[in-house]
């Protein structure tokens, strides 16, 4: 029980993740916080060599130990809530190469905004 508690935790700690990712872009873009800009960049940066490289992401394999020690004879443990939110993080094959050029398009919106509108700086 405690580790599909855990597992479950692990899951919407990823989709937080790609939140944001997403959503943090925006949101620290326009109040142009420069810690959280570049911890953002970092995350992004983060992102593209592991699909560069192809890797697989730690809290991937965190989260499929949890499920395998919670049920290791189940197919698929989980809720739906849980099931849903794992297909909105892991993909088919099929969208993969999308889903890396969006990334790839994103990751350069990113380094670019740092020329268009830079860092604030303190006086």
């Amino acid at each position: 029980m405690v580790y599909s508690i855990a597992a479950d935790i692990i899951i919407v700690i990823h989709l937080l993740w790609i939140v944001f990712i997403i959503a943090g872009f925006p949101i620290l873009l326009y109040f142009n916080s420069a810690p959280g800009r570049l911890i953002h960049l970092a995350a992004c940066l983060i992102t593209v060599v592991m699909q560069i490289t192809r890797s697989i992401c730690p809290l991937t394999y965190l989260e499929a130990y949890l499920k395998f020690r919670s049920a290791p004879h189940e197919v698929y443990p989980g809720s739906f809530i849980v099931r849903t939110i794992e297909d909105v993080i892991y993909v088919d094959a099929t969208t993969l190469p999308k889903i890396m050029f969006i990334t790839m398009l994103f990751f350069i919106i990113v380094i670019l905004s740092f020329w268009f509108r830079p860092l604030k700086r303190k006086n």
